[in-house]
Order: structure tokens, then C-alpha cells, then sequence
């Protein structure tokens, strides 16, 4: 009898320990990162609420020093998307210094992102009728490639 409640107790001892070691903190903060994305996938007209919900992974896990790979990158770009190209290209460089093994592909996203800050720049500074011929000479050029 009293091996059997030994193992029992054992047994029970054996699974605290396991339990334990599942809710260890882990080595970075994802803040239901999963349960965002996946809202997001599911509904992406919400896409301002997943933006906001990255930013606050960013905020909560920036502290730390526990923010999760790609995260930076992923707010980078929506940033990129929105038009908010020079915040972006901060972002591209935090994912590059926090991950030297995606700095090739950040490279490449600040380069992109860097070319349409200039593009934006210089459309801002031009007057309406040099936007206005530009874009003549883009729509006739455009259509003579197609014949």
C-alpha cells in the first residue's frame, strides 16, 4: 500500500513540476500576439486595431528588452503602408540591430522605404503644375509602352 501512494504522491510531484515549467515566462513578450494576428486575418477591416495592438507589444515588451523577432519589422511596415515612411525605416533599423539575421532583408525594406520618403519629399515641394506635367508625361509614356 505504501507503494502505491508513494508513486501516486510521485506522480503528482511529477506533474506540478512539468505544469510549472510550461507557465515559465517566457524569453519574450508576445502580449497575445497570436490572438491579434489571428483577428486580423480573420477580419482585416480592423487592420487599425492590430497596428495599434503591435505598438503595444512594442511599448510593454520595448522596457524589457523582450520584444519579440519580426515585431518591429511587422509595425515597420504597416507604418511603410500608411505612408509614414521615415518611421518606418526606425523601425526597419531596430528589427536590423535586434536581429542581426534579418538585417539583409531590412536593408532592402529601408532602401525601398527611404526612396519613397524622397519621392514624397520632393512630390510635397513641387508646385501643382510640375505634378500635374510629371504626371502627363507618366500616363503618355505609360501608354506608348503598351503599344
Amino acid at each position: 500500500m505504501r507503494m502505491r501512494a508513494s508513486i501516486k504522491v510521485s506522480g503528482i510531484l511529477l506533474l506540478l513540476i512539468a505544469m510549472t515549467g510550461c507557465v515559465a515566462h517566457s524569453r519574450y513578450n508576445w502580449c497575445d500576439y497570436d490572438t491579434k494576428m489571428y483577428s486580423h486575418y480573420k477580419n482585416p477591416a480592423q487592420r487599425e486595431a492590430f497596428v495599434q495592438g503591435l505598438k503595444e507589444i512594442i511599448e510593454e515588451a520595448e522596457p524589457e528588452g523582450k520584444v519579440p523577432p519580426g515585431i518591429y519589422a511587422e509595425y515597420g511596415f504597416a507604418l511603410y503602408e500608411e505612408g509614414n515612411h521615415q518611421e518606418a525605416i526606425a523601425y526597419f533599423k531596430k528589427e536590423a540591430d535586434k536581429w542581426p539575421e534579418s538585417r539583409v532583408f531590412m536593408t532592402k525594406l529601408i532602401a525601398i522605404a527611404g526612396n519613397r520618403a524622397h519621392a514624397q519629399k520632393e512630390n510635397a515641394e513641387a508646385s501643382p503644375e510640375t505634378l500635374m506635367h510629371a504626371e502627363k508625361d507618366r500616363q503618355k509614356s505609360s501608354a506608348e509602352g503598351l503599344k
